[in-house]
């Protein structure tokens, strides 16, 4: 697609003598100097119609059923210019090298590349712009002279620096300039699909070549579990195991010229291929997290940066665990400050149990008539099977002797980003002159998530009273999970957008619940969706033809029928599927006074719990719950003794999700045996099953907890979290007496404060700070007796 100013130039020259009034509009609106076409990105069709339309408008020649066709294009480009509810961001696969690699000292900055690593710069690490394959860090040589930065990290993938990258260093070395090389050798052209690169380039070579050309000094960091053979590096290069990867950068950041750290580890999703070929080594351990000890303040996925940590619902709030499906044995999360952290050898996933469900005859749907063409488009995230939901249905076009045109519009979705598949099915294949499903014109939406299919870019394609879709309403967690401790998918807020766009023509149903419960794996719920979508009649196709494409692609093609056959049940019998995935025998929720008051008791005494239920019983109704629910955090925090107590129950825990000889390894930070990291923080250690003992010991000695005798009280974290108690027993004698409407809800607020000092050392002492800066805020605004909103509004 030729779209610079060629065609209009010679056009103009070709017409120059005899114009008769006629106007030529280019790239750009003659008159406005609009931008008439777009010179970047896909020239949609709708959108081409749409700029002739109003060209012809301007002309006077728009007839009746043109600004009718524009009348159309408006109303269902409605749903693009609607601000995105949620979106879904690619982002590193679970233990990428990038997790750790891309990490960056306070005040640097650096540059991306062309690479998997280019997506760093959404992920809040002061990476920001980027530049074209082999031009890594040359804008940096004409931005130097101008800038009083004196130095900035250039990162550099393997397969680029291979491609035309080391032309880059070379410019920088004939340059002068100040900037240190981050060459990530994760040994594979990952980005791509994995392959290795050409001509079979190592990190010795590459260390060899850039010290060859005046790289100094260059330091080769690596992942210590990867058995890396360092004997193989010229003997004058400095190695450094990644945990000290902070302290090098630090160093190279003050010394001049062009130095290089060239770090060395393998790409996650080669980990995992080569794993399972026996090709590469497989620790025999996986993280496991006691939710009963975390604090759900989200710094291991800080420190991890990894998708393999999410979030679990408990009576007292959300807390993290480990995705063992996911995960790829990395092992970042472990840095994380938090002593709720255990590793388990000998250990094998549990397979999960599966309900036996006996399907009855189903009815079978009236199959819609094809118009031209039928249009489908599937969504989802990628990885998770997409593309095979698409290529099934063609294949069963293929099958019924019908035409179909797909197109997979995946960009970055192997790394967990958005996935859509645009299917034009006919009956003859000559009736398909574009596969792009354009705006308004789906009829069919497979929506395998709730999040891509609310998109906006989704919404634009369909038609209220012409669209009909099925939507896995599962939440699947994005990666801004990471990065934000209380991100919650807004679910409800995305269905309400679905069924504001189509009405009763959407059905929702969790189908990565369903088919786990059924088969033990969600990897099938996409093909539930598909099921699920030919039951509701939006797919042309026989169901003869779906089984037999199902079979010819040739994955698990029994499971996946099983999942096509679940999905019809599931619309067919919706309150049957429902039972299965939440059985009504589950038990109540218990009340939130009584529930933490219990937990009091096992915590300390029941004086405690005593005292516990005084302060609460003197809230009112509206302020109850809050009440109990800050005045508990106050009251229990995590001291060492309950700690050790909790972590009692660990390998009961870990025996619930792992079988085997499970040996089990704690990392903790005793305040007597830490020390400190280059970072500032106390250094994690490794425990192992002897600490049992003294977790024992520890948890009968909680009677001195308070007390005189507590030989951890005097230390400042204890004394912190004495004070936060005295002084939320001091607001509420302020506050609950003098409530009124108009402050009811910064008493509310003032009352859930302590819900947000969440975490252990460190973590817990900035978030002690940030939440007494808020304390002040909201005391101020309740003793003004509220803002003036809530004052009016009184």
């Amino acid at each position: 697609e030729e779209k610079r100013k060629l065609i209009e130039v010679q056009v103009k020259e070709a017409i120059f003598d005899n114009r008769r009034g006629r106007r030529v509009y280019g790239w750009k609106h003659a008159l406005t100097g609009e931008e008439l076409f777009p010179t970047r990105y896909a020239l949609d069709p709708v959108m081409i119609a749409e700029k002739i339309g109003q060209v012809l408008t301007e002309e006077g020649r728009a007839t009746a059923d043109v600004q009718a066709g524009l009348a159309r294009i408006a109303e269902v480009r409605r749903a693009d210019n609607a601000p995105e509810i949620a979106t879904r961001t690619p982002w590193f696969c679970s233990g990428c090298p990038h997790n750790t690699s891309t990490r960056l000292p306070e005040g640097a900055r650096a540059y991306a590349g062309i690479g998997c690593h280019y997506m760093v710069q959404w992920m809040g690490r002061d990476t920001e712009g980027f530049t074209h394959m082999g031009g890594e860090g040359a804008n940096w040589i004409g931005e130097a002279p101008f800038s009083t930065r004196p130095h900035i990290f250039q990162n550099l993938g393997d397969g680029t620096y291979n491609h035309s990258g080391v032309q880059a260093i070379r410019a920088a070395l004939a340059a002068k300039t100040t900037i240190t090389y981050k060459i990530l050798f994760n040994d594979a052209v990952a980005m791509t699909g994995g392959q290795a690169n050409e001509g079979g380039l190592t990190a010795q070579q590459i260390t060899r070549e850039i010290q060859a050309m005046g790289v100094a000094p260059i330091v080769v960091v690596y992942d210590e579990k990867e058995e890396l053979d360092l004997s193989r590096f010229s003997p004058d290069i400095e190695m450094v195991e990644r945990a000290g990867l902070m302290s090098v950068q630090e160093r190279l950041a003050r010394t001049p010229g062009v130095s290089a750290i060239v770090y060395v580890q393998t790409c996650a999703a080669e980990k995992r291929r080569r794993r399972k070929r026996g090709q590469f080594p497989d620790p025999d351990r996986r993280v496991f997290i006691n939710t009963d000890i975390c604090e759900g303040c989200g710094d291991c996925g800080v420190q991890s940066n990894c998708v393999s940590i999410v979030p679990v619902e408990t009576p007292f709030g959300t807390k993290r665990a480990i995705d063992q499906s996911s995960c790829n044995k990395d092992f970042s999360c472990l840095k994380g400050f938090c002593p709720s952290f255990v590793t388990v050898s000998g250990a094998r996933l549990r397979k999960a149990a599966t309900a036996a469900v006996a399907l009855p005859d189903l009815p079978q749907p009236q199959l819609p008539a094809i118009n031209g063409t039928h249009n489908v488009v599937i969504t989802g995230v990628g990885g998770t099977g997409v593309v095979t939901v698409g290529a099934v249905l063609a294949m069963a076009a293929h099958v019924d002797g019908m035409g179909a045109g797909m197109m997979e519009m995946a960009g970055l979705a192997q790394k967990g980003g958005a996935v859509h598949i645009h299917l034009r099915l006919a009956a003859r294949p000559e009736d398909i002159s574009a596969i792009r499903v354009a705006v308004g014109e789906a009829d069919c939406v497979i929506g395998g998530d709730l999040v891509v299919t609310a998109g906006s870019k989704t919404l634009g394609l369909m038609q209220t009273g012409r669209t009909g879709a099925v939507v896995n309403s599962h939440e699947i967690v994005t990666g801004e999970f990471t990065r934000n401790r209380d991100f919650r998918l807004p679910a409800d807020r995305l269905r309400l957008s679905l069924e504001a766009r189509l009405g009763a023509a959407v059905a929702f149903f969790d189908a990565s619940e369903l088919t786990r419960a059924a088969l033990g794996d969600s990897i099938y719920s996409n093909m539930a969706v598909l099921g699920a979508a030919w039951q509701q009649g939006l797919i042309p196709l026989s169901h003869q033809a779906i089984s037999r494409a199902i079979v010819l692609n040739g994955a698990g093609p029994e499971a996946n029928q099983k999942a096509f056959e679940l999905g019809r049940w599931a619309v067919a019998f919706p309150d049957q599927a429902a039972r299965l995935i939440a059985p009504a025998a589950a038990a109540p929720e218990p009340d939130p006074v009584e529930a933490r008051a219990a937990h009091l008791v096992a915590y300390q005494n029941q004086a405690l719990a005593g005292r516990f239920r005084a302060l609460v019983a003197r809230a009112p109704d509206g302020l109850r719950v809050s009440v109990a629910k800050g005045y508990h955090k106050c009251l229990a925090y995590k001291d060492e003794y309950e700690v050790a107590r909790l972590h009692l129950a660990s390998a009961a825990r870990a025996a619930a999700e792992f079988e085997g000889d499970l040996r089990l390894s704690y990392h903790l930070a005793p305040p007597l045996l830490a020390r400190q990291g280059p970072d500032g923080r106390p250094l994690k250690r490794r425990f192992g099953a002897w600490i049992g003992t003294a977790f024992r010991l520890l948890a009968r000695l909680k009677p001195l907890r308070g007390t005189p005798f507590d030989p951890f009280g005097r230390f400042p974290e204890r004394r912190m979290e004495r004070a936060l108690i005295a002084q939320y027993e001091s607001d509420m004698a302020e506050v609950l007496p003098s409530l009124t409407p108009a402050t009811l809800a910064i008493a509310r607020e003032l009352a859930e404060l302590p819900l947000s000092i969440r975490g252990f050392g460190p973590v817990k002492a900035a978030a002690a700070k940030a939440a007494a800066a808020r304390r002040v805020a909201l005391l101020a605004a309740f003793r003004a007796g509220g803002t003036p909103q809530q004052r009016a509004a009184e």
